[in-house]
């Protein structure tokens, strides 16, 4: 994971995996790590589009990766893509920033 800042009307997102969005807790349900202000999301169903990330929410449009800048487009590929240029098993990245 690295900072990335791009232009959908916020400073600082990161990209993080599903792994470290989702938490289980104490009662054993799944929900959005708190440590993050979650911005959107990029799911490779819809890979040029980015939607609101939220628990309980219907995903709304935010806005496309054509808006990104080329720093993060290189990040989303890193995430998606081995070294050898072949899709991995991930399908799911946030965009979102560390609460202090």
């Amino acid at each position: 994971m690295s900072s990335v800042n791009y232009s959908l009307k916020h400073r600082g997102v990161r990209l993080i995996s599903a792994d470290e969005a989702w938490v289980t807790g104490k009662n054993g349900k799944r929900h959005l790590n708190s440590k993050y202000h979650f911005v959107g999301k990029i799911d490779t169903k819809l890979p040029n589009i980015i939607v609101t990330a939220s628990d309980k929410k219907k995903p709304k449009f935010k806005g496309n990766t054509y808006d990104l800048n080329s720093t993060a487009k290189g990040q989303i590929v890193d995430h998606f893509y081995d070294d050898n240029g072949k899709r991995n098993k991930r399908t799911v990245a946030y965009f979102g920033i560390e609460k202090k």
